[in-house]
């Protein structure tokens, strides 16, 4: 959401940061060939790639349709594997690159209620080792955080779930920026499951 892009970047930049904002629908080819040119023209090759972005929505099996089930993918795993595959070439000739992956729980475990949700997390894993399996000479990295629930939009998705229980957005930004500023003889995950100590269920 532009607004929501604007806002960060915004602050960003207060902080001494460079920010280039570029709105996105990552279930659109053109779209993510748009971002991906934007942020190499304007920042140059791209070094860490975070794929934050997440769709879901709360059925069962049998009552997701197929067009619930392709927006789910198309979000949750095809766009992650189209940016990996496009900077993945530079990374290794550059012999550096970073790929962070946000998961979920729901990647190494099942929820009932998030059928797509759930199948979709436990492929971005999958997609997680497959880069890190097949890079592990070229110095990159790639990590995948699966947290649990997160006080975002999509945590209210959850009937029954208590928001002041879930973990922030923060405490997922520091995970990743720990991953980020770890030692190239550190090797960790690449799965890094993430829990708040109170049970987001309980009142």
């Amino acid at each position: 959401r532009e607004t929501g892009l604007a806002r960060v970047a915004d602050g960003i930049r207060q902080r001494g940061g460079v920010a280039i904002p570029v709105a996105a629908d990552l279930t659109s080819d053109e779209s993510i060939a748009r971002l991906l040119a934007t942020a190499q023209a304007e920042a140059g090759p791209v070094d860490v790639l975070v794929n934050n972005a997440g769709y879901a929505v709360w059925k069962p099996l049998e009552e997701t349709a197929l067009a619930e089930w392709d927006r789910t993918f198309a979000v949750n795993v095809r766009a992650a594997a189209r940016l990996s595959a496009a900077v993945l070439p530079g990374m290794q000739a550059r012999r550096f690159g970073r790929i962070i992956n946000i998961a979920s729980e729901a990647g190494v475990a099942i929820v009932p209620g998030l059928a797509a949700y759930c199948v979709s997390k436990h492929a971005l894993v999958a997609l997680t080792e497959v880069i890190q399996d097949g890079n592990h000479d070229n110095g990159i990295k790639a990590w995948v955080i699966c947290p649990g629930f997160v006080d975002t939009d999509m945590g209210y998705v959850v009937p029954g779930a208590n928001p002041a229980n879930f973990l922030t957005v923060e405490e997922v930004v520091d995970m990743a920026r720990y991953l980020l500023h770890t030692g190239d003889n550190v090797k960790l995950g690449p799965q890094i499951l993430l829990r708040t100590m109170r049970n987001p269920m309980e009142g």
